[in-house]
This record gives C-alpha cells, sequence and structure tokens, in this order.
C-alpha cells in the first residue's frame, strides 16, 4: 500500500508502506533533502506522532494507514532540555498550524517516563462509561 508524504514547497510524494520502517524513513531523508544520519518521525496531518523510530524492524504496513497523508518532521533534543523539537520539512505555513504543533508536543512529552500512566486513565474512563451504561439499563 502507498501513503502520501507532505514536503517541500507544496511537494507530495508517494511511498510504499510495504517495507521495513528503517528502509522508509531512510528514503523519505533522502526525497526530502535531509542527512542521513538525521532523525525524522512522521506525524498525520492531526498532529499524531507515529512513532516508527521505535519499531524500525517492523513493516511501515502495520503502523500507518494506507493513503493517508503523513508530514515529516526532523528530531533533535538540544543540550540541556529534555523536550525533543520537531521541525516540520514543509515551507507549507498553511499545512502546520498552532493545532497541529501543540498536539506534536503533547506527544512528545508522552514519550517520557511517566507517560506510562496515561494509558491507565483511558482505561478508568473506560470503566466510568460502562458503569453508567449500566445504571442506564437499570433505571
Amino acid at each position: 500500500m502507498f501513503i502520501t508524504i507532505l514536503h517541500g514547497d507544496h511537494e507530495k510524494t508517494l511511498f510504499n508502506s510495504y517495507c521495513k520502517v528503517e528502509a522508509l524513513l531512510n528514503s523519505i531523508k533522502q526525497c526530502c533533502g535531509c542527512e542521513p544520519e538525521g532523525i525524522i518521525e512522521l506525524a498525520d496531518e492531526n498532529g499524531q506522532l507515529k512513532n516508527l523510530r521505535q519499531h524500525p524492524h517492523l513493516y511501515a504496513s502495520e503502523l500507518l494507514k494506507p493513503r493517508e497523508t503523513y508530514i515529516p518532521f526532523t528530531v533533535t533534543r538540544p543540550e540541556g532540555s529534555s523536550e525533543p523539537v520537531f521541525v516540520a520539512l514543509l515551507k507549507d505555513d498553511e499545512v502546520i498550524d498552532s493545532k497541529l504543533l501543540a498536539a506534536l508536543r503533547l506527544a512528545g512529552n508522552s514519550n517520557s517516563p511517566g507517560s506510562e500512566k496515561q494509558p491507565k486513565s483511558g482505561k478508568i474512563k473506560r470503566k466510568t462509561l460502562t458503569s453508567e451504561a449500566r445504571r442506564g439499563k437499570a433505571n
């Protein structure tokens, strides 16, 4: 299956996602003019990071939806900072807005050690919804 990568100045490139994540990211780096040793990550148009670098030996098609559009970002971690800095490989300001950047900051922070607590809150919400549904059936 194929995915679309937005990059440069209003450029779109199709990539075959049926390959290892490492190979896909290397191809995207080459297409976008990144340095081979640079670190990149993909995010969807809503700012949801795909965290592909954590799974370099999986097939990208297992982690990415076919026919979706993704935005590549370079990832750097400045000295003395624990938070990563994401720089879009785009020159199109219309695609990158404050909501997308805020979503990336939140996603970047979720890679910190305290991020493991987040799934627990999701489970609590599901239990609450389930108990509310049971109360609704009882009435």
